[in-house]
């Protein structure tokens, strides 16, 4: 069964600069690598903070088994390039209420 989901990458601790510039191009990367630099964007939201959003609804099959895959994947991708760094990993439903 597929459904659609939101998916936000929030990356904080990051030092201003070359960290989290090198943990922006691993996110892309990540991105690309997962089919997913179509769906989602990446930015640095202010000093030492890296986000990636999806402006719009991913529509994924088997929901649990990739959603972990994901979450795992990220956030050891994030502290490859910067081990202190906190990764928050958030999921939204088109039936949810904002």
């Amino acid at each position: 069964m597929s459904m659609s989901v939101g998916l936000s990458i929030d990356v904080s601790g990051l030092r201003p600069g070359e960290e989290t510039a090198h943990v922006a191009e691993a996110l892309t990367a990540f991105l690309t690598e997962h089919d997913l630099d179509g769906d989602m964007t990446v930015g640095v939201e202010a000093p030492g903070q890296v986000s990636a959003w999806s402006e719009y609804p991913i529509i994924v099959t088997r929901f649990g088994a990739w959603a972990d895959k994901i979450e795992q994947e990220s956030q050891n991708t994030v502290r490859e390039v910067a081990p202190a760094a906190q990764v928050d990993v958030r999921w939204s439903f088109e039936d949810e209420d904002d």
